[in-house]
């Protein structure tokens, strides 16, 4: 029997930028969209409005009365918040609940929040987007209802696997922040300048929204070196073209919420390797020596050594930038719709 499916979460469709639980939130609604024929109808309710409207709780509730099916993609708040009485809405009307979850972090967030366990065993469905994160909701809160359902993205990109021999391209497309690595890869320019003095074949661009708290840092910073600079935001029709013109994709982060991030994917996607921290549950979505590098945090060297490593040895990096494109294909928009619409 169709069902009649609604999305609530952050679509931000009145904003011109957006972090990683915007951008899933999106794509989850925009695979649903496209199998739109599946459905008996398709609706979304953005929580966005939660920050303009005083009608919003009331139109949130509506929303939810007239489907059967809730795709619910919280952020902290809301799942603190809100979820308890959105559970007793879908309780009451028998409407399932299947929870997408964006990040690493629910399962340090659960941690003394007995009634959200409580409320979440009984869901139809938890979907994290790592197998750790999956297995550690198994193990640590007895769920019984975790499934696996990695990030993804819809897409056509077909990349050029461009090599420029005369410069070697490296970016950085996340929030722009300390917690990201920004002053990691500060200590590379820092490197680079000193080893290769004479040499000007390295670029290093910033893509993504500025961290309030770090703009001062970040540009006192960027204004010591003269092959680093910030591109703005992407516009996200254009990320893949523009990140298959650079050589490699850098991510030193020590976010303590990381999940799968969607710079990795998009990197993959455009056929670009990357060198990545292993921190968290990155070691799931790098396979190192083919799509890419994990650097241990914790040791100084790493890091340059691994862009050094693929600066000098061009033959690998263009081996690497075809491996990473293969890799992207385990990320599907149709292997996620495989997995989410047995539970619809």
């Amino acid at each position: 029997m169709k069902k009649k499916v609604l999305v609530l979460g952050f679509l931000g469709y009145n904003i011109s930028h957006f972090d990683g639980q915007t951008n899933k939130t999106r794509n989850v609604y925009d695979l649903l969209r496209s199998k739109r024929n599946e459905l008996e109808s398709l609706k979304y309710f953005d929580t966005q409005k939660f920050r303009y409207s005083f009608s919003a709780p009331f139109e949130m509730i509506i929303s939810i009365i007239r489907c059967d099916t809730l795709i619910y993609i919280p952020a902290h708040n809301n799942l603190k918040f809100l979820f308890p009485i959105i559970y007793l809405f879908c309780k009451l009307l028998k409407i399932n609940i299947l929870y997408i979850v964006v990040g690493g972090w629910l399962d340090e967030y659960l941690e003394n929040k007995r009634f959200h366990v409580y409320l979440l065993t009984n869901i139809q469905g938890i979907f994290p987007q790592t197998h750790q994160l999956s297995e550690k909701l198994r193990q640590h809160y007895l769920f019984k209802n975790v499934v696996y359902f990695p990030n993804f993205r819809m897409h056509s990109f077909v990349p050029t696997f461009i090599q420029n021999y005369n410069v070697f391209r490296i970016v950085f497309m996340a929030r722009i922040c300390r917690l990201k690595g920004i002053d990691t890869i500060f200590e590379l320019a820092r490197h680079i300048e000193d080893k290769y003095r004479n040499n000007h074949t390295f670029i290093i661009d910033f893509y993504g929204p500025i961290q309030s708290d770090d703009l001062e840092y970040f540009n006192e910073e960027m204004a010591k070196f003269e092959f680093i600079s910030y591109k703005g935001i992407l516009n996200p029709e254009n990320i893949y073209a523009k990140l298959n013109e650079y050589d490699l994709l850098i991510l030193p982060t020590r976010y303590p919420g990381e999940g799968f991030p969607g710079t990795i994917l998009d990197a993959y996607i455009s056929g670009i390797p990357v060198v990545v921290s292993n921190w968290k549950y990155l070691s799931e979505f790098v396979n190192q020596g083919e799509s890419g590098f994990l650097f241990d945090p914790n040791r100084e060297d790493e890091f340059p050594f691994y862009i050094e490593k693929l600066y000098h040895d061009r033959d690998l990096l263009q081996q690497m930038k075809k491996k990473a494109f293969e890799k992207s294909q385990n990320y599907s928009s149709e292997g996620a719709w495989n997995i989410i619409k047995n539970y619809i």
